[in-house]
């Protein structure tokens, strides 16, 4: 470190996005793009898109990559991506982000997006598929003759899933809250949420995991299978409810799972960063990322930056991007997070005499490392 800097430290640093999904295949309307631009519906989110942190953050650090001036006006922008192509933009963006490993979420909405496949090439980059746990129950119901044959569509399933997946995903913040019962539920419960849930899809009720028990089943199946589970919370869409969504609720799950040899990663939560530190920091096995936050704070990312290196260890902090629908935020959820963390080490530095060898150690083990070793008997793999 002694002739480099250490924000060329920050700036070379390859890195792993433990939590991303694709993007939007063409054709992309104007309405499409403004709506990945929020997480509230409705024409007047449209209407706001480019008037908020993230919509400044676009046409900010997105609209260089497209030849345009800093801060091109948001009509100016969108006529610049066109223009330029939707293989072409999609390019620019996820190479110029620098991120080398990509761990996909591909359980929302995936008829809609760019196959993984692609998605690579155009990134130039290698990744692993993190398997939506209520997708996989909703996939088992969907069309299972009785309660008795969808648990055995779900074991025959999950077993298939858990031979290539590199972790896996709930939503239980969007479903039933986080607030779960911590005890393993036994078979009796199982068979009966299922015949529950069973009984109201055959009466016309949509195919939505929502029951907490079988929830609970399958992040403990995940558990006792000593993987990774991702578990979102805090801030979301429309059908999210916030107070049911901070992690501090899990208090009691994360005491009853610590000795499964599973580990959990508690994604985006806003506003509850410091709260999901502490669980890191109480928990051998809780992690946490910052994703989400971090592109919709815009210019005030280093909040949540600071608030992640707070209480939990540093060897539990991950970067993710939680880009969804827009190549545009993959690229911004890397540009932010470099010139978030920078602006936070670098104070620790200026202020508190931090060397700056350990501020870029701290760095790179957000970046990639932390995210190697938590994903490590997967990753060995390739």
């Amino acid at each position: 470190m002694s002739t480099t800097t250490l924000a060329d430290t920050i700036e070379s640093m390859p890195l792993v996005d433990h939590h991303v999904h694709s993007v939007l295949r063409e054709p992309l309307a104007e309405s499409d793009f403004l709506d990945a631009l929020t997480e509230a519906a409705g024409a007047f989110a449209r209407e706001t898109a480019f008037d908020s942190q993230l919509g400044f953050a676009v046409r900010r650090h997105c609209a260089p990559l497209l030849g345009l001036e800093p801060f091109a006006s948001g009509e100016d922008y969108l006529a610049a991506r066109t223009e330029i192509g939707f293989e072409e933009a999609t390019r620019r963006f996820l190479r110029a982000s620098g991120i080398s490993t990509y761990l996909i979420d591909g359980g929302y909405l995936p008829e809609t997006l760019l196959g993984e496949a692609e998605l690579m090439q155009l990134a130039d980059a290698v990744s692993h598929s993190i398997v939506r746990l209520e997708s996989v129950a909703e996939a088992a119901m969907t069309g299972a003759s009785s309660a008795v044959a969808f648990r055995e569509r779900l074991s025959t399933s999950l077993d298939e899933h858990a031979r290539t997946a590199i972790g896996y995903k709930t939503v239980a913040a969007y479903r039933c809250g986080l607030d779960l019962d911590p005890e393993r539920p036994d078979e009796a419960s199982v068979a009966a949420a299922a015949a529950s849930w069973f009984d109201d899809v055959a009466t016309g009720a949509p195919v939505r995991l929502v029951d907490p028990v079988l929830i609970r089943h399958l992040i403990w199946w995940a558990l006792e299978r000593k993987a990774v589970v991702q578990i979102h919370a805090g801030f979301g869409g429309p059908t999210l409810m916030l107070t049911t969504a901070n992690p501090a609720h899990m208090q009691r799950f994360l005491a009853a799972t610590q000795d499964t040899g599973g580990r959990i990663v508690f994604l985006h939560c806003y506003p509850y960063v410091r709260e999901a530190g502490f669980m890191a920091h109480l928990y051998p096995h809780v992690y946490l990322d910052a994703g989400l936050t971090i592109n919709y704070l815009g210019a005030n990312a280093a909040v949540a930056v600071r608030e992640t290196l707070e209480l939990a260890p540093f060897n539990k902090v991950l970067f993710s991007s939680d880009a969804w629908g827009l190549p545009e935020l993959v690229y911004l959820g890397a540009r932010l997070w470099r010139d978030a963390t920078l602006s936070v080490l670098q104070s620790y530095v200026d202020r508190d005499g931090w060397p700056v060898g350990e501020a870029a150690r701290i760095a790179e083990l957000v970046a990639s490392r932390n995210a190697e070793e938590l994903y490590s008997h997967q990753f060995a793999g390739d």
